[in-house]
């Protein structure tokens, strides 16, 4: 028969382990756009829509200049897809697909020498969240000059 001082014992050593996070699951996986996050295709089909939308507003080149790359160096991706799908297009503001918001972003990384990938950057905050920007040195291409 089991004490009843070796039971209150027995919970309150899985109280502390709980408490110190010995049960918890692992963070989720963080990786940077250092790794290639979109594809290739993903970042024609973004130029295409920053093209037919956006470049009416943000002429060429806006994204690529040392500000904008200090502002969003070591940000979540999840951050810049919300600011720009929350507030872009200025007239009709997240009246784009999440694909297409995404397809945006992936551009964004390409002018801003980020390498591609094989899978394409997701178009969902959660999945966003866990990758980081990561502007590599002295990169940036000037678009449309």
């Amino acid at each position: 028969m089991v004490n009843s001082t070796h039971l209150i014992v027995a919970a309150c050593l899985m109280f502390a382990a709980a408490a110190s996070g010995a049960v918890q699951s692992p963070p989720a996986k963080v990786v940077t756009t250092a790794s290639g996050v979109y594809t290739a295709a993903q970042a024609g089909r973004g130029e295409q829509t920053y093209m037919n939308i956006c470049v009416a507003c943000h002429p060429a080149g806006t994204y690529t200049t040392p500000v904008f790359r200090e502002k969003w160096n070591g940000s979540p991706v999840s951050e810049l897809f919300g600011l720009i799908s929350n507030t872009m297009p200025k007239m009709e503001p997240g009246s784009l697909t999440p694909e297409e918001y995404s397809d945006a972003v992936a551009y964004l990384l390409k002018i801003n020498g980020a390498p591609t990938g094989k899978a394409e950057l997701p178009a969902e905050i959660k999945a966003l969240r866990r990758i980081r920007i990561v502007m590599p040195s002295g990169s940036g291409k000037r678009v449309g000059k």
